[in-house]
Formats: structure tokens, C-alpha cells, sequence
């Protein structure tokens, strides 16, 4: 008679176990809930430009988010489908303003080959020097010995977050995309043509 009651016991506690357990799941699994649709999103900013100053049909067009709390910004990524000629050596550059850090770059560019790594046609560069605007830039199909690279498509992804101690909520800055090169009476001209976005 012992034995029996204690396996009734056994099994109560075992099916106890394995509702709480259920129960458990099923609330941790409802992750839909979790999902953050545009949290702390502040603006969208649309670019576009292509080299229409050459023969060339370079280009790149895209989105800019800008998230932040309580309106200053804290985070921006620029999203770009991208397009470079054949011809072209001087590929895309994205231009960062000063108080911006690069956290994170993803890109598919160039999208024609499997035997060809991405990150080799980036390239990212710095200046000490506080004259200029932009004092970060990424390099994206750009040859140095202005020798074309075979040009190509692809998708970029950039992600920048902001110098906490020094970025404003009142401050402007001002993203820029260049595109192309060309050459006139000998000299070699990176970014034929330019847009410039300002952020917020």
C-alpha cells in the first residue's frame, strides 16, 4: 500500500513538473511580443545620386535612420544599393562628420563572383586634421593606382554611433556620398559627382 501511494505521489509531482515547465515555455516563447518596430527612430532621409558628370553609370541610392532618445541622435545607419561601372576606378565614398564613429559595415558589393570576399573592396580611412567637415570616409570599388576594379553591384549597410559626450540635440551634420571620377587636363578627379544629406 506504501508503495503505491508513492507512486501516485511520483506522478503527481512528474505531471506538476511538466506543467509548470509547459506553462513556462509557451510564455518565453511568444517572442513576437519583443519585437521593436522603429524604437527611438527620429527621421528617414533619402539619397540618390549617379555619376550624370560622366560617361560612367556609377551610382548609389538609399536610406539614412537616425534613432536617438529624447531626440538627440545616438544612432545612424545608411542603407545603399550600389552600382559601379566597369570604367570607373573611383568607385563610392561615404563621407562621416566629425563627433561619428564607424561601428559596424556590412556590404555584398561586388555581387559577381562567390570566389570574391566583400570586405576586400572596402576600404576606411581617417584624418587627424580638424579643417575638414568629414574626418572618417569609406572607400567602397575605389582603385588607388586609378586603375578599374571590374565595378559591379551590391548592398551596403553602415552603422554609426555617435560620440555621446560631444553630439547635440540642436547640432546639423551632414552625411556625404560621392560618386565616379573622370579626368580633365590631366588630373585624376575622385568623386565626379556628390550629394550631401543633413542629419537631423
Amino acid at each position: 500500500m506504501k508503495i503505491q501511494s508513492i507512486y501516485i505521489l511520483l506522478t503527481i509531482l512528474i505531471i506538476t513538473v511538466i506543467t509548470i515547465l509547459l506553462f513556462s515555455c509557451s510564455q518565453n516563447d511568444n517572442t513576437t511580443d519583443k519585437t521593436r518596430i522603429n524604437e527611438n527612430l527620429i527621421q528617414v532621409k533619402k539619397f540618390s545620386v549617379n555619376s550624370d558628370s560622366t560617361e560612367l553609370n556609377t551610382l548609389a541610392k538609399g536610406e539614412i535612420f537616425v534613432k536617438g532618445a529624447k531626440g538627440v541622435p545616438e544612432h545612424i545607419q545608411i542603407v545603399a544599393r550600389i552600382e559601379i561601372d566597369p570604367e570607373d576606378w573611383g568607385g563610392i565614398a561615404f563621407y562621416i562628420p566629425k563627433k561619428w564613429n564607424i561601428s559596424d559595415i556590412v556590404s555584398s558589393y561586388p555581387e559577381n563572383g562567390d570566389q570574391i570576399k566583400p570586405a576586400d573592396y572596402i576600404t576606411i580611412w581617417s584624418t587627424a586634421s580638424d579643417r575638414y567637415k568629414w574626418d572618417k570616409w569609406i572607400e567602397i570599388g575605389r582603385s588607388s593606382n586609378y586603375k578599374p576594379r571590374g565595378g559591379g553591384t551590391g548592398t551596403v549597410v553602415i552603422d554609426l554611433v555617435a560620440d555621446k559626450n560631444a553630439v547635440q540635440k540642436s547640432e546639423k551634420y551632414n552625411i556625404m556620398v560621392a560618386v565616379g571620377s573622370d579626368e580633365k587636363d590631366g588630373s585624376k578627379i575622385l568623386g565626379a559627382d556628390s550629394t550631401s544629406i543633413e542629419i537631423p
